[in-house]
């Protein structure tokens, strides 16, 4: 008997052991799921283009104020299923990813010393959080705070602040 008995208690810790494992499994994956859809909620709604300044690898008298002057001031509402906004911001097919950059990855890899330059831009920490919005116009919106979100575009750095 006591045989059994120790089997059973052991098979009980092993079934036990099972579940606690799948649960902590199950706890995990919810976790990666709601950061990833936290962070996603951190670029959401509305936003206002504040600024427009040459993008640190533009050559000198390259970027046109042209643009920049079609865009500063429009809002743009990033939303769960699109951003609204001017060309080439607004896009009806998201395919939203919320990822970590490092300076080197700002911009499509534009910056020419990124540790400085994402510095000078009011990048505080090695990892930048950004949203890869998937649309046709490639924009990627990386996040300086909760507040301020740059994006490049035709040798421009863009600010917009989120309006309240």
């Amino acid at each position: 008997m006591t045989r059994i008995f120790t089997r059973g208690t052991y098979d009980m810790r092993n079934t036990s052991c099972q579940r606690l494992r799948s649960a902590a499994l199950a706890g995990l994956i919810a976790m990666a799921f709601s950061s990833g859809a936290h962070a996603q909620e951190a670029f959401l709604g509305p936003w206002l283009i504040s600024k427009a300044e040459p993008a640190p690898w533009a050559e000198k008298g390259a970027s046109s104020d042209a643009q920049a002057k079609t865009l500063l001031g429009k809002p743009v509402s990033i939303l769960q299923d699109r951003i609204d906004g001017p060309k080439p911001l607004g896009c009806r097919k998201l395919k939203y990813k919320v990822t970590d950059y490092t300076p080197d990855m700002l911009f499509q890899g534009g910056l020419t010393a990124p540790d400085k330059q994402a510095a000078q831009l009011g990048f505080k920490d090695k990892a930048i959080t950004t949203l890869e919005t998937g649309c046709e116009a490639e924009i990627d919106f990386h996040m300086v705070d909760f507040m301020t979100v740059l994006f490049g575009l035709n040798d421009r750095v863009y600010t917009m602040t989120r309006r309240r």
